[in-house]
């Protein structure tokens, strides 16, 4: 049987699918475990691929197996034209290189065209597409695709500053480092003027 696939390529899982995949997922994680020479019998890890596999499906990658958020939009009757922004929004991810946290907040913003969405869509929005293993850097583009896929603005930017635990806890052992990084699209490409004015909304005259 194949996989069913949304459009915008998650495969969507039933929940006897998300079973399945929880207990394979379980089976290998004692593999692992056991490679590791660690005590698979030990009181504190007996219980622990269970509940890796449960984390990995039904938490930190579940934007991999849902549909996306119900997204209602709305016209923009009054041909409002200046910037709107949400945030800061939680971001909380996983890093597809190491398979570690990173976790931060994203702002969001667009000059609307012909549509508005409800502003607490963008939290639902990037909660989404956080739950999926990425690197920072794609999950912004995805934002920010997302966005003008559903609104077709005249603009849209998206900035997220996130902390990374493949570089707090291991390589480079750096707790005070964040990863910055921003996508501009229409108006806010085109206008520096734009984009120095979501900035400066966004910070409220205080160093980010």
């Amino acid at each position: 049987m194949k996989d069913k696939i949304n459009p915008n390529g998650n495969i969507i899982l039933n929940n006897n699918e998300k079973e399945s995949m929880i207990l394979n997922i379980s089976e290998k994680f004692k593999d692992i475990i056991d490679i590791l020479k660690l005590d698979l019998d030990s009181e504190q890890i007996i219980e622990t691929p269970q509940r890796v596999a449960k984390m990995y499906v039904e938490e930190l990658f579940s934007g991999c197996y849902s549909l996306e958020p119900k997204i209602t939009v709305f016209p923009n009757t009054k041909k409002y034209d200046e910037i709107i922004i949400s945030g800061p929004i939680k971001v909380k991810s996983m890093c597809s290189h190491h398979f570690m946290p990173f976790f931060g907040y994203a702002y969001v913003g667009y000059i609307p065209k012909d549509k508005v969405i409800g502003i607490s869509k963008f939290s639902r929005i990037v909660n989404w597409l956080s739950r999926r293993p990425q690197i920072q850097e794609e999950l912004t583009e995805q934002i920010a695709d997302y966005i003008e896929e559903k609104l077709n603005p005249n603009g849209v930017i998206v900035f997220i500053k996130a902390k990374h635990f493949c570089m707090i806890h291991r390589g480079a052992n750096e707790e005070q480092s964040d990863m910055i990084t921003s996508v501009t699209r229409g108006f806010f490409r085109d206008s520096h003027t734009a984009k120095t004015e979501f900035f400066s909304l966004i910070n409220n005259g205080k160093e980010l």
